[in-house]
């Protein structure tokens, strides 16, 4: 019985703990422009998107800084990142060249992940030299723009602060809207606030308390 509920509480918790974290494209990635990529997520984030209570997310090709966080193409909309775990994407060219791009998975609640920054070659492969400087949360970056190709068009068409709420639409040459600590710096499986997810932890703890008493009852 003592197994049973703890093997209960554990698989609850783990339901209820499980986040989006983007895997593929990270730090190393070259994508060249024309190629097919695959943008891959598991479910071992500790924060962001939940994939128990809000799973249905936008994925976002982004450039720019840490403060204001720019979104170049939608690579796909209103997918079930619960059960697809992943999403293709053909490579526009952009200018600059460089290792100042990100994805950004977006939960239909406002809710934010993201990947690290990651490299844009030219067509011959060339990376360029562009590159994260500056600490988390504080990286000025660079902002790229899309030049060919993409989903979306050539032209930037929003700013994102780095604790997820959507800030003011600005352009990639004088975006204006800020926020705070970044994101894309600091990890493969990028940050978010903990207040987002205090409703899942809540709501996993009432699962685990019926749960365990349910069973305690035999």
């Amino acid at each position: 019985m003592k197994f049973t509920t703890l093997a209960l509480v554990g698989s609850l918790i783990s339901y209820a703990t499980a986040y989006v974290n983007p895997i593929d494209p990270w730090g190393e990635t070259k994508w060249i422009p024309g190629s097919k990529v695959t943008i891959m997520w598991d479910d071992a984030n500790k924060e962001g998107p939940a994939l128990s209570t809000n799973p249905i997310v936008d994925v976002f090709l982004m450039t720019g800084s840490d403060q204001v966080m720019v979104k170049l193409d939608t690579i796909a909309s209103k997918i079930n990142a619960n059960t697809m775990r992943n999403v293709t994407y053909t490579v526009p060219t952009v200018d600059p060249i460089g290792k100042i791009y990100f994805i950004q998975v977006t939960s239909d609640k406002g809710v934010n992940a993201w990947t690290t920054r990651f490299t844009i070659t030219d067509a011959s492969g060339n990376p360029g030299t562009l590159a994260p400087t500056g600490v988390v949360g504080q990286n000025p970056g660079a902002t790229g723009k899309i030049v060919s190709g993409g989903n979306s068009g050539a032209t930037p068409s929003a700013g994102t602060s780095a604790t997820g709420t959507p800030s003011t639409p600005t352009d990639a040459a004088s975006g204006t809207a800020t926020g705070s600590a970044a994101n894309p710096t600091a990890t493969a499986a990028g940050k978010n606030s903990a207040s987002t997810i205090s409703g899942s932890v809540v709501s996993a703890a009432a699962a685990v308390a019926v749960g365990v008493a349910a069973l305690m009852a035999f």
